[in-house]
């Protein structure tokens, strides 16, 4: 087990980082009926784009967007993405499609990379059918140390049934798909860094930060990631980024509840 400093120094806070904001979304591969179809390394190589990666399911894809403060600079980089990844889908005969929920008779291919295989290996059909089958966008709000991502991390925290329920367009399905596969998934509070460090002990993420499924997670790397947002359009994803700084930076939103 990481001691708490060996902990700590795996997040990259930057002082120049605070305040800047990445989008990430992740969307199906799908065939001519609108089936998920396991080309995502086929669809990779012929992207060749460093801001596009695989998922867990071989049958999804993600592309990402450089921290960024402006809102036009943000809205520019999904634009480019989505350029190059409908270009490359089509090239290899499929298509990129916003789905918060898939089918439930679609492949369970899981990407062959060391990290899935052995996630795939550990859980039950069940759980790897719900972790295939579900797509979100997450919004990392970037922070400079560990004291500021506590603050922002805590203060969205309050905000989270508000979060999930404006992220939402599969009627709860997909968040229950969720808990299928993370049933710890809500965030607890942090009261400070040592309380941060009990519970990536506790819950098995001390190790490695990415191995925290909660719905709001300080990031490895140096930002507090939202992970409660469904896969949605380019107009949505922004809203929703409009959300995440005005309640950060603002510190009150439409209401706030208590978990």
């Amino acid at each position: 087990m990481k001691t708490k400093t060996e902990f700590l120094a795996q997040f990259a806070f930057r002082e120049d980082g605070s305040g800047l904001i990445g989008v990430e979304r992740e969307r199906f591969l799908v065939d001519g009926l609108g089936c998920p179809i396991a080309l995502s390394k086929g669809f990779l190589r012929e992207v060749n784009n460093p801001r596009w990666t695989y998922e867990l399911s071989a049958c999804q894809v993600e592309d990402r967007t450089d921290p960024k403060r402006l809102r036009e600079e943000i809205l520019a980089e999904l634009a480019l993405n989505d350029l190059a990844g409908e270009e490359a889908a089509k090239r290899i005969g499929c298509e990129l499609r916003i789905m918060e929920v898939a089918p439930v008779a679609m492949p369970l291919t899981v990407y062959p990379d060391p990290r899935y295989f052995e996630i795939a290996k550990r859980i039950s059909e069940e759980e790897l059918r719900a972790a295939c089958r579900v797509a979100g966008v997450h919004i990392h709000y970037g922070v400079a140390n560990m004291a500021e991502a506590l603050r922002v991390y805590n203060r969205l925290r309050a905000h989270l049934g508000y979060l999930s329920h404006i992220g939402d367009c599969s009627h709860g399905e997909r968040l229950a798909l969720y808990r299928t596969m993370a049933p710890k998934s809500i965030p607890p509070r942090y009261k400070n860094e040592d309380d941060f460090y009990k519970t990536a002990c506790e819950r098995g993420f001390a190790e490695n930060p990415r191995d925290c499924w909660h719905l709001i997670r300080i990031s490895r790397h140096g930002t507090v990631e939202c992970r409660m947002f469904g896969a949605c359009e380019t107009q949505r994803v922004m809203h929703l980024v409009d959300v995440v700084r005005r309640i950060v930076e603002g510190g009150r939103c439409c209401y706030e509840t208590t978990w």
